[in-house]
């Protein structure tokens, strides 16, 4: 199965944190400069509920929020909904908007617990289902299979769930999708989701390893699965 250019869809990364963020108007506005000292630009700040939600429109989408879970915990998550620049500009901007959380709520007994990245990217491809050519050329499926629904195929896909190996320390889980992108059968949606907890708490963020860590898996697994690379020598 062949597949054409790849675009990102959506990069987002988040770091569970204990004790919990203490949320305030003053808080707030040191988090407003935090970020302005960091070389972020913002559109819009404001606090809803349990967190601090920051907002930026252009030149590329970024997001990010503060969390005060009442479990006690704080999550720092940074995404960016369809990115305009490269990954390696998120990364940056991921590492410039956790170095303004920890200006701010990075308290000498901070620890980091544990967190998740998601990257997800629509493929081009050159049939007009990509669930189809999915099923047949990579899965070997006869189409006719199909039919025992008895209704006409809008799309589909696989789902994986891979446990950490046994030599992970940091016990990461690897969630994979593969499906027919719903808004235009001819595109394949990826989705790529890891999450870990650290053996012991960190007071550090490992934003640029973990992000990395899944654009590779993403590279060199997920899409050789899809085009249906050998991985026998693996």
């Amino acid at each position: 199965m062949k597949t054409h250019s790849k675009k990102f869809i959506h990069l987002g990364i988040n770091f569970i944190t204990s004790p919990q963020p203490v949320l305030s108007k003053r808080r707030m506005l040191a988090f407003q400069q935090a970020i302005l000292n960091n070389g972020l630009e913002y559109s819009g700040l404001k606090q809803k509920g349990d967190r601090i939600i920051l907002i930026r429109e252009t030149p590329s989408p970024l997001n990010i929020s503060v969390i005060s879970s009442n479990q006690a915990i704080g999550q720092i998550i940074v995404t960016a909904p369809k990115p305009k620049s490269p990954l390696s500009l998120f990364i940056k901007e991921a590492r410039a908007g956790i170095s303004a959380f920890k200006d701010v709520w990075g308290t000498s007994n901070l620890q980091v617990i544990g967190g998740d990245a998601t990257f997800r990217e629509l493929n081009e491809t050159a049939s007009q289902h990509a669930f189809q050519e999915l099923w047949e050329s990579r899965l070997g499926q006869q189409a006719k299979s199909l039919a025992v629904f008895g209704r006409p195929l809008r799309g589909g896909g696989l789902r994986f769930v891979l446990d950490p190996q046994p030599n992970d320390i940091e016990a990461s889980q690897v969630e994979v999708r593969i499906e027919s992108f719903l808004g235009d059968s001819t595109k394949i949606y990826v989705e790529v989701q890891s999450r870990w907890r650290y053996p012991q708490t960190r007071s550090s963020f490992d934003v640029e390893e973990k992000l990395n860590e899944v654009n590779t898996f993403l590279e060199e697994k997920v899409h050789r699965f899809i085009t249906g690379e050998n991985n026998n020598n693996e």
